[in-house]
C-alpha cells in the first residue's frame, strides 16, 4: 500500500515537472573547460599534471597500484580505495535495510481444513472456560 502511495505521488509529481532534453550536450561547460596552455599560471599548470596523473591512478588495480606507484602516491590512493570500498559496504547495509522494509512477509494463507481446527479449538476453549466458571 505505501508503496503504491509512493508510486502515484511520483508520477504525479513527475507530470508537472520540466521534460527533459532528448539529447544531452556534452560540451564542456565555463566550470569544467580548462584553460588554454598560453593562459595558464604556473601553478594551474601543475594542478592539471595532478588532475591527469590521478585521472590515471584512481583507475588502476590495487595490484597495478602496488607495483607502479610509491609513496605519496600509493598512500592516496589506498585511502581514496579504501573509502571507496568503506561506503560500498555502508551502501550494501542500507540496500538490505530497505529491502527488509519493502518485501514484508506475507502469512501463508490458511486452507479450508485448517480454519475448521482452529474453530473446533476455539469452541473447546469457550466450552472449557465456561466449564471452569461454573
Amino acid at each position: 500500500m505505501k508503496v503504491a502511495i509512493l508510486a502515484s505521488m511520483l508520477a504525479g509529481a513527475a507530470a508537472f515537472g520540466v521534460v527533459p532534453p532528448a539529447t544531452i550536450s556534452r560540451s564542456a561547460t565555463a566550470l569544467a573547460a580548462r584553460l588554454p596552455e598560453a593562459e595558464q599560471t604556473q601553478e594551474q599548470k601543475e594542478i592539471y599534471e595532478i588532475v591527469d596523473r590521478w585521472a590515471e591512478i584512481r583507475l588502476y588495480s590495487d595490484e597495478e597500484a602496488q607495483e607502479k606507484l610509491e609513496g605519496e602516491e600509493l598512500e592516496a590512493y589506498t585511502r581514496y580505495h579504501q573509502k571507496v570500498k568503506d561506503d560500498m559496504e555502508k551502501m550494501k547495509v542500507i540496500a538490505e535495510m530497505m529491502a527488509k522494509s519493502v518485501e514484508i512477509p506475507q502469512v501463508a494463507k490458511k486452507s479450508k481444513n485448517q480454519r475448521k481446527k482452529d474453530a473446533w479449538a476455539k469452541k473447546q476453549a469457550i466450552e472449557a472456560a465456561r466449564a471452569a466458571a461454573k
